[in-house]
């Protein structure tokens, strides 16, 4: 029907022209400009409900659906309203209150859901852990173009049909599981707007398919980029939220992650005793997991991993004796990916230096970045910058600071570190 339209002269919406010259495009391998096709419209600017409300817990799912289409589409195209758009700092009581208290939670557990599922959510699931693999490996960069055409063209379409309730909670908890990786892989490409929709939306769909875990894991997700934003008193609330709303339903490894997510965000706001009281809890419920009995999604939490959270936890509180420590426990023998040990190659690097250390922290943020390469991650870049503003502030002049400036310039010449400047004055 909507070919017919199209051949008796009505022209298709903005968002299906550029679909249209998307998909021909991934046929002919190569790039098809929307006049090629006589289209000369292209997508409209995003509209005020995807960047002004996108951060919005919405009373009805359908709306976001929606919402998570224009979202798609904005992004493809890299529209600047959507490119631009911030934290929306206001949000977050909204959010959790919406999550909690809008309705009431029915609580399936996971065998319901698999009874209802069908081979659409099943491919939906198969799909993003495979994303989710190589974002893991290489960074949000590297997957973030596929995942937003693959919600857009495959998994909107799929959540605008009928269903049976079954099949129509197992597509949403589905869906809600790409959403997230849509908003880890925004976040780890610095569009900060960006992925906080996508994590709200997210947990939208996951309140619509009554998948309690899946919504705590998304709040964690929150907690998670509020932290990294500087907002610590969003990311405390977030993360309490998580491990209120899966109370008694939780597996010990989601509980120890969420009581993570909080040790993180007391650690970054400096509260020591805090901090230690919770960590403590997360070590403790961590120690009662059984990981055939834990969902599948939580398996990268393992022993290491819990012991990253820490090594980051007291780099904040700027105690690198023990930052190193946990950081030298958070690489395994043999299953460490090299992303994983990159950042953590930093954090150690970032102890040492604060614990003055020089030679030690040049060395180890050496090895970190030739270890991750050009990995496509903002938040990488961070932890780069923010090790060489530590450095520079009291090493300018060292030959070992400048080092590690060539060596980053190597994979990543497109950061700004004010390298001219300072390898003038080192030269």
């Amino acid at each position: 029907m909507s070919v017919r339209r199209w051949l008796d002269g009505t022209r298709p919406k903005a968002a299906t022209q550029n679909y249209i010259a998307l998909a021909l495009g991934a046929k002919l391998g190569r790039r098809v400009d929307l006049a090629e096709i006589g289209f000369n419209g292209g997508l409209q600017a995003v509209g005020p409900d995807a960047t002004q409300h996108g951060a919005e817990y919405l009373p009805n799912a359908d709306a976001a659906v929606d919402l998570m289409s224009q979202l798609t589409a904005a992004d493809l195209e890299d529209q600047p309203a959507l490119v631009r758009s911030q934290w929306a700092q206001d949000a977050t009581p909204s959010i959790i209150t919406g999550y909690m208290f809008a309705d009431s939670l029915h609580v399936v557990d996971g065998d319901e859901l698999r009874r209802g599922g069908g081979t659409a959510a099943a491919a939906i699931r198969a799909t993003a852990a495979n994303l989710m693999d190589l974002d893991f490996r290489y960074g949000g960069g590297h997957v973030r173009k596929m995942l937003l055409f693959y919600f857009k063209s495959e998994i909107v379409p799929l959540l605008q049909g009928n269903h049976t309730e079954a099949e129509r909670r197992d597509l949403f908890s589905a869906a809600a599981e790409v959403a997230q990786l849509l908003g880890w892989s925004a976040y780890d490409a610095g569009r900060h707007g960006a992925a906080q929709r996508y994590f709200v939306q997210g947990l939208r769909l996951a309140r619509e398919a009554h998948d309690h875990v899946l919504g705590g894991r998304l709040l964690a997700n929150l907690s998670h980029q509020a932290n990294y934003l500087g907002r610590f008193n969003d990311a405390v609330q977030f993360a309490r939220a998580a491990q209120s709303s899966t109370l008694g339903k939780a597996t010990p490894a989601v509980t120890s992650m969420f009581l993570a997510m909080e040790a993180r965000a007391l650690a970054s706001s400096g509260h020591t005793r805090e901090f230690a009281r919770v960590m403590h809890q997360a070590e403790q419920f961590f120690e009662q997991c059984i990981p055939d009995d834990e969902p599948a999604w939580i398996s990268y939490f393992n022993a290491e991993e819990l012991a990253g959270e820490a090594a980051h936890c007291f780099r904040d509180l700027r105690q690198p004796e023990k930052a190193r420590l946990y950081a030298a426990q958070a690489i395994g023998p043999d299953d460490t990916p090299p992303r994983t040990r990159a950042f953590i190659g930093m954090v150690s690097a970032a102890g040492a230096l604060t614990n003055g250390d020089l030679e030690e922290a040049v060395d180890l943020a050496i090895n970190a970045v030739d270890l991750a390469g050009p990995l496509q991650s903002n938040r990488y870049v961070r932890y780069l910058t923010d090790f060489h503003a530590q450095l520079a502030e009291t090493h300018a002049s060292d030959h070992r600071t400048r080092l590690f400036v060539e060596t980053v310039m190597r994979h990543y010449p497109e950061i700004d570190l004010g390298t001219a400047s300072l390898l003038t004055r080192v030269a």
